[in-house]
C-alpha cells in the first residue's frame, strides 16, 4: 500500500470516529429543530407578515449549497419582471448587530465588516438595489420600505427563518444529493429535517460541473415538488479596482489559490480547470478576516505570482482600505461566478410570476 494511501485511510478512520462521538449532540441538535418546527407549524410561535410579498433562497446544511449567487440570478429574473427587489440578509460573522442598509447608487457604499462578505457582495453587483442586513429580518424589512420605494423582499439564508412568513420557498440542495445522506449538526452539516424539504414550493438542485438530472429515491420522495438544476459556472475575474480580465488571464502561470469559504474543494477544482502553471493553495477558516500577514504568507516573497480567490472572500479583502495599500493587492483577482439554470426555468418563472399575482400568459 502507498504511504499517502495510508494516511487517507487513517485520516477517514479518524474523521469517522470524531464523527461518532459527536452523534449523541447531533440527536440533541435535532430534537431542538423538531420541537422549533412542531412550534411553527402548529401556530405556537408567531410568523410575523412584511405588507410586501417573500421569497426565501436557504438550504437544509450549512456551506457549499451556493445560496449567494442564486440569490443574484433571482434579483436579475425579478428586475427583469419589471419589479423593484430588496435584499434581506443576516450578514453572517459581521461585527455589529445593528440595522445596515447598503445601496451604492444612493450614495449608501457597504462597509463590509458592517454588513458582512455576502451581502457586500450582492450590494456591489447591484448597487441600485437596497440590501438590508438585521437578524431580525422583519423590522428590517420595515425599515426599507421606509427609506425605499420596493415590490418584493429575496430572503437570502430564509429557510430556517421561520418567524417571518415566506410567500415563495426556494430549498436548495446539492446535486450529488449529500444533504439527504448526512446527519444534523455538530457530527453532520444538517441544520434542519430532511423532510421539510416537501414544504419547499421548489427544490433547486446545484453543481459546480455538469450535470445528470437525479432519479431513484430522490424523485419517488419528493416527485411532487417542482424541481430546477443550476450550475455555476466561473465567468471571469475582477481586481480590487473592479476591473474585468478574461478567464484565460491565469493559463500557463503560476498561481496562488486560498479561500475562507466551507467547501473548498469546488473553488479549487474551478480553478485547475482553467489550466494555470504551478498551483499552490491556501485555505482559511471559513468568513476569516484576512489581514497583512495572511497576504504576505499567500505570496511569499514572490513578485512574479498571481492570487487568486473566491468573490466574496475578495470582498474582506478589495472593500478593507488599509490592505488594499500593499501593494500585493493589485496582484490578487476574483473569481467570479454566474448561476446557470439547466434545467427547470419555466418552474423558476412560474414560481415568480405566481408570487407576484401576475397571469403567466
Amino acid at each position: 500500500m502507498r504511504q499517502g494511501s495510508r494516511i487517507d485511510i487513517e485520516d477517514d478512520l479518524m474523521a469517522r470516529g470524531i464523527r461518532d462521538l459527536l452523534l449523541p449532540f447531533s440527536t440533541l441538535f435535532g430534537g431542538v429543530v423538531a420541537a422549533r418546527n412542531y412550534g411553527y407549524d402548529n401556530r405556537f410561535l408567531r410568523i410575523k407578515k412584511l405588507p410586501k410579498p417573500v421569497i426565501s433562497v436557504g438550504n437544509i446544511s450549512v456551506g457549499g449549497s451556493g445560496k449567494t449567487p442564486f440569490v443574484m440570478y433571482l434579483v436579475e429574473k425579478i428586475l427583469s419582471l419589471g419589479k423593484k427587489p430588496a435584499v434581506l440578509s443576516r450578514g453572517y460573522k459581521r461585527v455589529t448587530d445593528d440595522l445596515i442598509i447598503s445601496c451604492p447608487q444612493k450614495g449608501i457604499e457597504p462597509d463590509v465588516r458592517m454588513v458582512g462578505d455576502e451581502p457586500a457582495l450582492i450590494s456591489q453587483n447591484f448597487p441600485d438595489i437596497p440590501v438590508a442586513v438585521r437578524k431580525d429580518r422583519y423590522h428590517a424589512g420595515l425599515d426599507v420600505l421606509e427609506k425605499f420605494d420596493v415590490d418584493v423582499f429575496v430572503l437570502d439564508d430564509g429557510f430556517q427563518n421561520r418567524g417571518l412568513h415566506r410567500d415563495l420557498d426556494f430549498v436548495l440542495l446539492r446535486g450529488s444529493l449529500e444533504d439527504l445522506k448526512d446527519y444534523y449538526l455538530p457530527s453532520g452539516r444538517l441544520r434542519d429535517s430532511k423532510r421539510r424539504i416537501r414544504r419547499a414550493d421548489l427544490v433547486v438542485l446545484t453543481s459546480h460541473g455538469e450535470w445528470s438530472i437525479p432519479g431513484g429515491d430522490f424523485l419517488r420522495n419528493y416527485s411532487s415538488i417542482p424541481m430546477a438544476g443550476v450550475s455555476f459556472l466561473p465567468c471571469y475575474f475582477t481586481d480590487h479596482a473592479g476591473q474585468r480580465y478574461p478567464l484565460e488571464m491565469i493559463a500557463g502561470r503560476e498561481v496562488a489559490a486560498f479561500c475562507a469559504i466551507a467547501m473548498p474543494g469546488q473553488f479549487f477544482s474551478g480553478i485547475e480547470s482553467l489550466k494555470p502553471g504551478a498551483v499552490s493553495k491556501r485555505t482559511f477558516r471559513d468568513h476569516h478576516w484576512f489581514d497583512e500577514y495572511d497576504i504576505d504568507e499567500i505570496f511569499g516573497g514572490n513578485e512574479d505570482l498571481i492570487a487568486v480567490t473566491t468573490a466574496k472572500d475578495a470582498m474582506r479583502i478589495f472593500l478593507d482600505e488599509e490592505l488594499c495599500e500593499k501593494e500585493e493587492v493589485k496582484q490578487i483577482f476574483a473569481l467570479n461566478e454566474k448561476a446557470m439554470v439547466c434545467f427547470g426555468e419555466d418552474h423558476i418563472e412560474a414560481a415568480l410570476v405566481k408570487t407576484f399575482g401576475e397571469s403567466n400568459e
